[in-house]
This record gives C-alpha cells, sequence and structure tokens, in this order.
C-alpha cells in the first residue's frame, strides 16, 4: 500500500463528545501494535515480554509458568469466546502454551494449552495445578514452529475448546473464578501471540431488523480483499513514528500515537478504476481505541494532489471533505447520523455508491446524504486516519454497478498524452500576458482518442464537458503568476501546458484609498523577547533580544510604525506582559493596528490540549505562572483593534491556531484592509524550534527588502515561508492563518511602507 501524503490535523475535525452505546459484541481486541498494547514491556528474574512486529513475546525463564491476565468485564450471563494465535519461538517445545480464562489471580485461574501435538485443559485454584482434560493428541494442531489459533467459547451449559477452527473438546460449564483472560506460557520457552480477542457470540433469540445490503449492487467486482494477506497492493507501509500497520487477524490495522495530524493508505498506483462508471466502494470498519472525537474511513478519487475523505467519529458523526497540498476543504462538515454504531469495539460499514450523476454516502447499509457528481482526478482509494486512534478495516470492496460499456478502438498500449489548446486568455506557451484582475477566466479544450478523464488548473479543478472543453477560474497574486494546466484522458496518461500571467499592482486610484483609511488609525507594537529565567531549570536562550531589536529596527525604519507607539519589552515576566496589553487596550482604537511579537519559550500540554508561552518568572512546574493560549485570545479578542497580527517565534507555537495555518494567494488590498482581521504567524507547527532563528531572521530580511507601498501579512509570509522550511535544522513548517473566536472578519494586516 502507498501512503499518499500526511498532513497537520486540522482541530476544527474536533467533534462535540456524545454518550457511548452499551449493546457491544466485540469485548477487548489487541493487535500488539506500536502505541496500542498498554501491556508493555517488562523484563526480571522470572520472564520477560516484548511488543515486536506487531506480536507480543512472552518468555518464561523458570520451572512454572508466566500468565498476563488484564481484567476485562465480561457478562457471564451471555456466551463470549477468548482466541488468539500463537507461534513458539523458542526454549522448550514440550510444555504447553496458550490462554487463561475465567481467572482472578494468578493463582486463580482455568488455562487451554498445546505442545508437541497434543492439548489439555487445567486450572490453578489457590496455587494448586488440577488437571481438567489430560494431554490429549489432536492432529489439528500444527507442530513445530507453526502457528496455531486458540479459541475457547463460554456457552450456555458447556465451554467448546477449538484449534485451528476445529473442535477439540466439550466439557460442562465451569464456575469463573473472575475475569481475567490472557495468554500462558509455561517451563522455559517463548512464544508469539498475533492478538487477544474476546467477543460475545450472536444470540439466536434476538431477532434483528435486516437492511438490504448495498453490495447486492454490484455486477462486476473491480477488487475486494479479506485482508486474510497482504496482497499485490503492499497495504502495510513501513513504521513510522506516529502510524504503525499491519494486517492482522483478517483485519488492516491502522495504529497512529500522533495526537495531531492523519494518515492514509490507498491501493496501488497500478490499480486503476473506472470512476466515470456507476460504482460502489465498501469497507467495515471498526474503532479499538485512542480518540473519540476524530475521523477515521473511507478515503477515495485520490492521486498525488489531492484525496476525499468519507469519515465517521466514535460519537456518531460523519464528515464528507478533501484535502490538497495546500489545506483541507469541506464537502459536508461533521454531521450525526443514527446509523452509526457509536464506541469502541463496534463496527460500522462505509459505502460510496456512484450513480446517475451522484454520489450517495452509506452507513451500515442506511443512506445518510447524497452530493452532486464530483470530477475526479484520481482513482485510488482505500483508509484513513487521523489523530491518536486505533483503528481496523475487514474488507474493501471497489465494483461496478452498471454494465460495462462498448469497448473503445484505443490501442491498448497507449501511452499518448491529451493535447491542450488554451483558447482564453489569449497565450502561446511561455509568454507572459498582462492583466489587473484578481481573477482569471481560464478556457480551453483538452483532446484525446480516449477521451478526457480529468483537467485541472494550478491544483483547481476545471468543469470538462464531454468533448474536453473546459473552463476554470484561477486567483490570482500581484506580480508573476505560473499557471500549468494538466490535462489527463481515460487511460491516464497526462498532459501539461504551462503558461505566465502578469498582474499589475493595484492602481493610483486604490492606493490613495488605503493610504487615505490607514492615515486614520495608528500603527502600535508590542516586541517581547525573552531570553533570561529566573527558574534555572528553564534553559537560556541568546537570540531572542536580539530578534525583536531587530524587528523594532525594520518596523520604524521602513514602515508606519511611530517609536513612540512601540513597546518593547526585554525579558518581561508574566505582570508586565499583562500590563502592556491593558494598556494597548486602553490606548487602541477601532481604527488603529496592532502587532504582538513574540521570541522565547514555548509550552504544548497534551493533557489540557493547551499551548503557552514562558515568560521571564515562569515556573517550570506551575502552570499558573505561564502565559496560556486561552490568555491571548482574550486579549487580542478585547483590543478593538482594525487589525491585531500575533507572530510567535516559539516552540509549539503553532497551537495558537484552531485549525491549520492557511497558504492562499494575497486578495485586493483594499478590500483586505477593510475588513477586521486577528491573524497569526508563528515560526511553527508542534515542534521546537531552534533558539538561533532561522524565522525572524527571514521575516525581517522579507520585511527589509520589500519595495511595495503596501504589504498584506499573508503575501510576507508567503515571500519567506519556504525558506525557513529549507533552511531549519529540523525542518520547522511556519504557519499562517486566522485566530479563531477573535474577531476575524477575513482581512489581513498590511505594512505600510513610509513615503
Amino acid at each position: 500500500m502507498n501512503k499518499v501524503f500526511t498532513q497537520a490535523v486540522f482541530i476544527l475535525m474536533c467533534l462535540l463528545l456524545c454518550g457511548i452505546v452499551n449493546a457491544q459484541s466485540l469485548i477487548y481486541y489487541n493487535a500488539f501494535s506500536k502505541g496500542e498494547s498498554t501491556w508493555g514491556n517488562y523484563d526480571d528474574a522470572t520472564s520477560n515480554a516484548r511488543i515486536e512486529g506487531g506480536k507480543y513475546i512472552l518468555t518464561h525463564k523458570l520451572h512454572s509458568s508466566t500468565v498476563m491476565a488484564p481484567e476485562i468485564k465480561v457478562d457471564y450471563s451471555r456466551n463470549f469466546a477468548i482466541q488468539t494465535v500463537l507461534t513458539p519461538v523458542g526454549g522448550q517445545s514440550r510444555y504447553a502454551a496458550g490462554i487463561t480464562f475465567f481467572g482472578k489471580d494468578y493463582s486463580n485461574l482455568y488455562y487451554f494449552g498445546i505442545a508437541a501435538g497434543q492439548f489439555l485443559v487445567g486450572k490453578f485454584e489457590n496455587g494448586a495445578n488440577v488437571t481438567l482434560v489430560n494431554w490429549t493428541p489432536s492432529a489439528a494442531i500444527a507442530t513445530g514452529n507453526a502457528p496455531n489459533k486458540l479459541r475457547v467459547e463460554k456457552l450456555e451449559s458447556s465451554i467448546k475448546f477449538y484449534i485451528n477452527d476445529t473442535l477439540v473438546k466439550e466439557i460442562p460449564l465451569l464456575p469463573p473464578f473472575g475475569s481475567k483472560f490472557g495468554p500462558v506460557v509455561m517451563e522455559q520457552q517463548s512464544v508469539a501471540f498475533d492478538y487477544m480477542k474476546l467477543a460475545y457470540l450472536a444470540d439466536p433469540s434476538v431477532q434483528t431488523a435486516t437492511v438490504e445490503p448495498i453490495s447486492k449492487s454490484i455486477i462486476e467486482t473491480a477488487y475486494h480483499t479479506d485482508f486474510t494477506k497482504d496482497d499485490a497492493n503492499q497495504w502495510v507501509l513501513a513504521p513510522a513514528d506516529s502510524l504503525t500497520t499491519t494486517i492482522t487477524d483478517g483485519h488492516f490495522k491502522m495504529v497512529r500515537i500522533a495526537r495531531s495530524g492523519y494518515n492514509v493508505s490507498v491501493t496501488a498506483p497500478t490499480l486503476k478504476v473506472d470512476m466515470k462508471r456507476d460504482y460502489l466502494v465498501e469497507t467495515e470498519a471498526i474503532h479499538y481505541g485512542g480518540a473519540q472525537n476524530f475521523g477515521y474511513g473511507l478515503e477515495f478519487a485520490g492521486d498525488e494532489n489531492r484525496v476525499y475523505h468519507f469519515w465517521i467519529g466514535c460519537t456518531g458523526y460523519y464528515y464528507i471533505g478533501y484535502n490538497d497540498q495546500k489545506g483541507y476543504y469541506t464537502i459536508l462538515a461533521w454531521t450525526y447520523s443514527d446509523a452509526i454504531k457509536k464506541g469502541d469495539l463496534v463496527k460500522n460499514k462505509l459505502g460510496i455508491l456512484h450513480k446517475n450523476g451522484q454520489l450517495n454516502f452509506y452507513i451500515n447499509d442506511q443512506l445518510v446524504t447524497s452530493h452532486p457528481e464530483i470530477e475526479f482526478t484520481g482513482y485510488r482509494f482505500g483508509f484513513g486516519v487521523c489523530a491518536n486512534q486505533n483503528v481496523g478495516f475487514k474488507y474493501l470492496t471497489f465494483g461496478y454497478t452498471d454494465k460495462a460499456p462498448a469497448p473503445q478502438v484505443i490501442t491498448q498500449n497507449d501511452v499518448t498524452p491529451p493535447e491542450i489548446y488554451i483558447t482564453s486568455p489569449e497565450v502561446t506557451r511561455g509568454l507572459k500576458v498582462v492583466q489587473n484582475s484578481d481573477v482569471l477566466h481560464v478556457a480551453g479544450i483538452a483532446k484525446d482518442a480516449s477521451g478526457i478523464f480529468s483537467v485541472v488548473v494550478n491544483g483547481i479543478q476545471a468543469a470538462v464537458d464531454k468533448a474536453g472543453n473546459f473552463t476554470v477560474d484561477v486567483p490570482m497574486a500581484i506580480g508573476d503568476n505560473p499557471l500549468m494546466v494538466m490535462a489527463t484522458d481515460m487511460n491516464m496518461n497526462k498532459g501539461t501546458y504551462s503558461f505566465h500571467i502578469v498582474r499589475n499592482n493595484i492602481s493610483a486610484a486604490t492606493q490613495a484609498t488605503i493610504q487615505q483609511s490607514a492615515a486614520q488609525g495608528k500603527y502600535y507594537a508590542l516586541l517581547i523577547g525573552v531570553q533570561d529565567y529566573k527558574d534555572q531549570t528553564i534553559p537560556s536562550l541568546e537570540g531572542p533580544v536580539s530578534d525583536a531589536t531587530t524587528l523594532l529596527k525594520s518596523l520604524t525604519g521602513n514602515y508606519t510604525f511611530a517609536p513612540e507607539n512601540v513597546t518593547a519589552l526585554n525579558n518581561a515576566t508574566r505582570e508586565q506582559f499583562f500590563h502592556a496589553l491593558d494598556d494597548l487596550s486602553n490606548k487602541i482604537k477601532p481604527e488603529d493596528n496592532l502587532l504582538i511579537f513574540y521570541a522565547g519559550h514555548g509550552y504544548y500540554d497534551e493533557a489540557h490540549l493547551q499551548g503557552y508561552w514562558y515568560p521571564a518568572d515562569a515556573v517550570l512546574k506551575r502552570r499558573d505562572t505561564w502565559i496560556s493560549n486561552a490568555d491571548l485570545i482574550d486579549y487580542i479578542t478585547a483590543i478593538k483593534s482594525k487589525h491585531t497580527l500575533l507572530i510567535s517565534d516559539a516552540c509549539f507555537s503553532g497551537s495558537i491556531f484552531k485549525t491549520r495555518g492557511i497558504d492562499i494567494a494575497p486578495k485586493d488590498i483594499q478590500e483586505l484592509y477593510k475588513l477586521p482581521s486577528r491573524k497569526a504567524m508563528t515560526s511553527g507547527a508542534m515542534k521546537e524550534v531552534p533558539d538561533k532563528s532561522v524565522f525572524i531572521e527571514y521575516l525581517v530580511k522579507r520585511l527589509n527588502q520589500n519595495t511595495d507601498n503596501f504589504l498584506p501579512a499573508e503575501q510576507l509570509f508567503a515571500s519567506f515561508k519556504a525558506a525557513v522550511i529549507n533552511n531549519s535544522p529540523n525542518g520547522q513548517v511556519p504557519q499562517f492563518g486566522e485566530i479563531r473566536e477573535a474577531g476575524d472578519e477575513g482581512g489581513d494586516f498590511i505594512f505600510i511602507r513610509k513615503q
């Protein structure tokens, strides 16, 4: 399986927590993936254990036994089963290893074990070992170092024992000691356990309403896997810091341990499906654990530029959207549905049915929403998971629900790309055209014998008719705008056409209007550099004070920041910081503009999901001495400026955003100045940044190099973002975006050069 791309998660994906349903078929499941299991590694004089390669390897060192048995709440009035797959990996081969069940503690439990082609059932009662079923040979056991599946079923009046799905013994029901279940290893041997599963069995007396499965509409199956093994699509990805994937117990498992971000795993590029036909893509998903308020589910219509999502959350909500290299886009915001089975350890079937020009989205065979057909650029599909969640998928099916069209007379080995002709604007390849508008209307025609699948201009999907005529509106930034048109034919061959558009700077009349508006207000700045900390456990820094001073010189020397309106605080305490904000709150008027800059230590508290700055008098172990994002947002909201821009050069400073940072082309400057704004620019997302700031170096460099009279903060940010990424020692990615719920109305902070 190939990974398309991984992005930092957008916090707006967070859902309201809802109640959890009680009825669950799966009671407990652990596949021993990285970050998933709470059993952990250990080593002592008696035994040791480790998680390795999606297995739990348990070793007993002495002439006795080792049991790992967590407490699992089970309704003993119901029928249930415990199951695992075990493989001997070293040591003695004639002693038992298997499953313990109905346990109270290590001295009171039952066990079902195998060794050397035989099985036995026994119990420990008050520490004494009692045999219930003596060693019995069975042809169902795979000998040597082969894996064996063991299963114990509790029924109304009996217990059944299975080896590799073969019933080997049935005995009367045993009185339980307690609710501990798990693996057991006896004597001096090492055994690897693939997973541990405990589930209720179906109750034949319970009648449930049947829903017609949408999978019956499939006429022709283009792809199907039940994840009994890794097929040619190579679903299992290379282990990463945030994600581990395995195929275990007939499920494709994705385990994320990071609190932010998401990962995608989709079909191999060699598998091509026709998404112009009527089709169904379907899976069954299960949420094993982790965050309850983030999405997981189906990915579809993916290529190297874009992927679409159909996600559900444990709290009963679903979401439809897509993302590309620039950001996230919502088609349908998080919506509640009774069709979703909520909570952990439940199964939800997800399906996307494309039919008659509509996309129909199903959850557990119930239609939850429909959407007009989308012009896709890709044909890959699979799975995605956000944040720190452990999820699994039972199968993946892509099937056509219509009859195959008559074959076209096309060479089977067609590798010819489509031809592209631009009819508007009038261009020749590579020629620069000058225009004044902030939006360019692009029209043309793409031709290929096989037909045109899609046309994309600068990542924006164009409207295309059956003849290949396409149109699209593309935003234009001031200055040079390179454009690339990419057309894809029905055989997935791609052709490109490139040209340039130069957008003129704003007119003199517009400049005069902005100058007049800006003249009504003042430009204030609060610049804070903290590098010397009173708490000796907080490391001192070298650069923040000089960074703040460098920025001060640029603002007062090149831009309309009067020196008397700029406050510089070196090594400010928490009281001094808030006193300065209070002073600005009383001083700033609605027509004024405010820039706040902070350089110093930052911290992100995962337990409280909150970011902080450390003032000079911060105490490392006392949160009440720090400055939180919530404190900053409260003050920024209360200061009634026209525009407020927060610039933070600190570790984990990206946590100020309630959504991800954005990169979009600058809008018309006059309109940007009209609308109030509350924006933030940070040196990184959720990682540490170096003391010698690459961020402030390029920020000030671009401010000093700028020759435009009016420089929007968004345009400033775009001018140096790549330089920071390419020149930082740890690959830090600066962020820019609005501060949510602080009064932003879509405008931008405009730096005005001195005349």
